[in-house]
Parts: C-alpha cells; sequence; structure tokens
C-alpha cells in the first residue's frame, strides 16, 4: 500500500498559516473567528443614501441610512477608511448600529475621520451580524 504524498499537504498548510498572519495592529482580524463560522456578512444594499466629505479641517465625515428589510431586527457594523485602496492594512472607524427594527432605518453618521494616506478616498464596509 502506498502512502499519499506528504509534500503538497505540508505547502498548503505554510500557504495557510502564512496567508494568516496577524493584522499590523497585533490584534486579532475581526472577520475570523476560532470557530470557522462566520458571525458577519456583507450587507451593502443596507446602506443608501451615502456621502462622505473633507471638511476646511482636513477631517472626513461620514453619512446616510442603514435599513433593514429583514422580518427580525438586525445589527449592523460600519467600517469607513480614508485612503488609497493598496492592500496595506491601516485602523479604520467602526460604528455599531443595533437592533435596526424590521423595516426600519437609522441614520449613520461619523465625523472627525482622518485620512490614513494618499488618494485620500472614501471606503465603506457595512456588515449584518448573524443570529
Amino acid at each position: 500500500m502506498r502512502r499519499p504524498a506528504l509534500l503538497p499537504l505540508l505547502i498548503a498548510l505554510v500557504l495557510g498559516v502564512s496567508a494568516c498572519g496577524g493584522s499590523s495592529g497585533g490584534g486579532p482580524d475581526p472577520s475570523a473567528t476560532p470557530s470557522g463560522e462566520a458571525t458577519s456578512s456583507a450587507a451593502p444594499e443596507a446602506l443608501s443614501n451615502f456621502s462622505c466629505v473633507p471638511g476646511e479641517d482636513g477631517l472626513w465625515s461620514a453619512t446616510g441610512t442603514i435599513s433593514n428589510s429583514g422580518d427580525e431586527a438586525e445589527s449592523f457594523t460600519v467600517d469607513v477608511y480614508i485612503g488609497p485602496a493598496d492592500g496595506q492594512e491601516r485602523p479604520v472607524n467602526r460604528t455599531e448600529l443595533a437592533n435596526v427594527q424590521p423595516g426600519g432605518s437609522t441614520p449613520l453618521s461619523v465625523s472627525g475621520l482622518a485620512a490614513q494616506g494618499e488618494p485620500a478616498t472614501c471606503h465603506v464596509r457595512v456588515l449584518r451580524a448573524q443570529p
């Protein structure tokens, strides 16, 4: 009986560990969970009327509306980042919006956002908490 080759398995394991390197901030990746189960899912459709503009002081403000089209109350996490989309890990401004009622909406307002580099472009991510 021939044993399966271990080299491809070892290579996959090493590449997997390399790809899971920690964040530059030293904390855990908020999108990763120890159990491997998702705790949130992307919900860009929940955001409307989004505006993100720089102020005279150089700090940015983001506004919009988060809507819940579901049948139960839902919680959302909104991350706003000002800077280049160059793949570098940088801090984001995170806002939690809990218990948005079914068919309801809540305003989103984040101010005092500093740009993290050039080009200073506004990026937003909306996540819906999984039950």
